[in-house]
């Protein structure tokens, strides 16, 4: 095989719609999928009691998604932010089906790198999550339950924290386990092992969304959540994959070795990027 890596296409290229701190922002097709997936929730009752009239509703239902792709926005923001603190260059983020991606030039040089970086995400996710609870409930002082779009916007970044510490490499909480896993055996070790844990994990989803779909007309339960049910069999797989892409991408022990292949594949979190993409 080629010492070099082999130039590969970009399938997640998108269209450029800003440039945040000089980080290149691209919303791919496939971002459209997650706006009518969050824009649907909100209109059928996320948001509480919303407007009767059939145009405002479906406003406020499409600006309810719109803030959540701004949210993601900030959470990959964090992890490119942290990553030049470390002199690494950021390429680009981007907005897909899944969530988002920040694609970094070169790899973490170290376990306590690699953390920074990973942790960043999730940790903004968490503080933007408590600084909208904390304005629905300064809104709402007289009720028991906070309702609302800043509720709910709150709430959704908190389950965006939680999902991105699932530790299924190459996602954030992946790249955590890998972090530990780095310091006590090594880049490769901590790697194999760190893509080990994230297929597991992935089984699990596809297993467990299988169970939710199959098991309701069985038991001629129809609880509706057919939809659901599919999409995290969709993301169980494609953690699957990724897993083992990045794993193959980003198993070396010397962090920005030339590899051959490359990896077409992102999840929600870290990507770095191939040095020869164009």
């Amino acid at each position: 095989m080629s010492s070099r890596p082999q130039r590969a296409p970009r399938p997640f290229a998108g269209r450029t719609l800003a440039r945040p701190f000089g980080i290149e922002l691209q919303i791919h097709p496939s971002w459209i999928i997650s706006l009518i997936i969050l824009s649907v929730a909100g209109y059928n009752g996320s948001l509480g009691a919303l407007p009767e009239r059939g145009a405002i509703k479906v406003a406020l239902a499409i600006a309810f998604g719109l803030a959540i792709a701004a949210c993601i926005v900030l959470h990959e923001l964090s992890h490119s932010l942290v990553a030049r603190v470390y002199k690494l260059p950021v390429h680009r983020i981007t907005l897909f089906a899944f969530g988002g991606v920040s694609q970094i030039e070169r790899e973490a040089p170290t376990p306590s790198a690699e953390f920074a970086i990973a942790v960043a995400g999730p940790l903004s996710s968490v503080v933007i999550a408590t600084l909208l609870s904390g304005v629905a409930i300064l809104l709402h002082p007289s009720l028991s339950h906070p309702v609302g779009i800043w509720w709910e916007i709150g709430k959704v970044n908190m389950v965006l924290a939680i999902f991105n510490l699932i530790p299924a490499f190459p996602m954030d909480g992946g790249r955590l386990l890998r972090s530990g896993l780095w310091v006590v055996g090594g880049r490769a070790r901590g790697t194999r092992w760190a893509v080990r844990v994230g297929r597991a994990f992935a089984v699990l989803a596809m297993g467990g969304g299988g169970a939710l779909l199959l098991i309701p007309p069985l038991t001629h339960n129809d609880s509706g959540g057919s939809l659901g049910a599919l999409w995290i069999i969709l993301i169980g797989l494609f953690i699957f994959n990724a897993a083992g892409a990045a794993g193959r991408i980003e198993g070396g022990e010397s962090p920005n070795q030339q590899r051959d292949g490359d990896s077409s594949l992102m999840v929600p979190g870290v990507q770095p990027r191939h040095e020869d993409e164009q």
